[in-house]
């Protein structure tokens, strides 16, 4: 699995709650770390789904992206929807002018 590095500063008492916490669990605080975190923007992720859409239609969030983060699956439903809207907008911009 390809990783990369994100460094982080704590506050003192947030550190020592992570340390303690970590003791206690009977696991490194970095592994910890990284799970707590995995879980969290799994959590955001979920919660936001209708926002990221949105920036991908606005096109502030490439296919390659979304793809990385949703899967490939849901990028094409997501395509799919997408052309059934604009192809409903697009017949009723018709009906409206006719």
């Amino acid at each position: 699995m390809q990783s990369e590095q994100l460094n982080l500063k704590l506050e003192k008492g947030l550190f020592d709650e992570v340390d303690l916490i970590s003791k206690v669990l009977h696991v490194p605080k970095n592994e910890w770390a990284r799970n707590v975190l995995a879980h969290e923007v799994k959590k955001e992720i979920d919660a936001h789904k209708q926002f990221i859409v949105r920036e991908y239609i606005k096109g502030s969030i490439t296919r390659t992206a979304l793809v990385k983060v949703l899967g490939a699956k849901e990028v094409a439903n997501i395509d799919h929807i997408i052309k059934i809207g604009k192809s409903s907008f697009d017949d009723a911009k018709l009906l409206a002018g006719a």
